[in-house]
């Protein structure tokens, strides 16, 4: 009796394991060749996204000032060489640039016949580690390319910065205007100061992702006109705030079809003060790298599909990649920061 007890008991757990939302698949993922063009750059892989139908993809670093085109193979990546573009210039009005701590890339698709798709990337727009406010981490780019490969409508290099990539550090002028994320500009990561890690886009708007601030359990997501960017005036903006848990903020956004996945991880800097999180002075806990789906709009709640099985809690994951959607499930490669040529793993994903 007992024994077809103890075998009921691990069948109920075999199942519970099972019926779980989200599962590390069994693929090795191969980089070849290396990401370009160092060890710091290919070591700190931050956002990518890519064209759909098999098209080109592109990576950022946060570390240097050039993104760089991939594809993406039957379980690998292949970083193009000679795909390495620059985006930022040594100076801008004399000033000397320093890296763009890019945070977030998405490839937005063309509305109509007479405008290009483009490839966005969005820097950090926040203090460095240090606490000092560095010009080149609040730039927000963007350059077209075809609408079916994502192969640009230009020639590019790794050492000038063409006329094609068009930049505009205008969107901090919106973050320090907005009532909700005014107090946190000045302010580092680890006191809760704004960080932008993930960019999508929904409906004509463009989401930026905030790893920080984290308020009572809540992340911001900044909802901006896509229409408004890269004009001669500070575009609007509107937050939204995401219910993903106690120290948890926006790593990554995807879009799928009926919403935003949202990569998810710990907001404070662990580096960083240790007792201070969230706004409040006390112990942060320490979440581990979770996925969550939200349909875009505003007041729903974030479903969660659960932590990243397999992944250490102290794993930078911050490149979300969806290979596969389906009525009923998603195949995604994530990517981590720290790890040589980010390291990709695939999960697949019960919806």
């Amino acid at each position: 009796m007992m024994r077809l007890l103890l075998l009921f008991l691990l069948v109920l757990t075999w199942h519970s394991e099972a019926s779980a939302d989200i599962f590390r698949a069994d693929t090795e993922w191969k980089v070849k060749p290396d990401f370009e063009k160092s060890a710091a750059a290919r070591e700190s892989i931050s956002g990518a996204d890519c064209a759909p139908d098999g098209g080109w993809c592109l990576a950022a670093n946060d570390e240097k000032n050039y993104a760089q085109f991939f594809k993406i193979g039957k379980n690998r990546l292949d970083p193009d060489k000679k795909g390495v573009i620059r985006l930022l210039p040594k100076k801008v009005d004399g000033e000397k640039m320093d890296e763009i701590d890019a945070e977030g890339v998405v490839f937005v698709p063309s509305g109509d016949d007479n405008t290009p798709s483009y490839f966005y990337v969005t820097g950090s727009h926040g203090l460095s580690r240090g606490g000092d406010l560095q010009p080149s981490r609040y730039w927000l780019f963007r350059f077209p390319v075809e609408t079916g490969t994502g192969k640009p409508t230009f020639t590019f290099d790794d050492k000038k910065v063409v006329p094609e990539v068009e930049r505009t550090d205008l969107l901090a002028d919106t973050i320090e205007a907005n009532p909700d994320l005014a107090s946190y500009v000045d302010q580092k990561l680890d006191q809760n100061g704004v960080t932008i890690e993930g960019i999508s886009e929904m409906n004509g708007d463009m989401l930026f992702g905030l790893r920080s601030p984290c308020l009572a359990n809540h992340a911001f997501i900044l909802r901006v006109p896509g229409s408004e960017l890269f004009k001669k005036t500070p575009p609007s903006s509107t937050t939204e705030k995401v219910g993903l848990g106690d120290n948890v903020g926006v790593r990554d956004l995807t879009r799928v079809n009926d919403g935003l996945l949202i990569l998810a991880g710990r907001s404070d800097d662990r580096r960083g003060v240790q007792d201070f999180t969230c706004d409040e002075k006390r112990t942060p806990p320490s979440p581990a790298p979770s996925l969550w789906f939200w349909s875009g709009k505003n007041g729903d709640a974030a479903k969660p599909y659960g932590a990243l099985p397999g992944i250490d809690v102290n794993a930078s994951a911050e490149t979300l990649l969806v290979l596969e959607e389906t009525q009923t499930a998603y195949r995604v490669l994530v990517l981590f920061d720290g790890e040589k040529n980010g390291a990709p793993v695939e999960f697949l994903v019960n919806k």
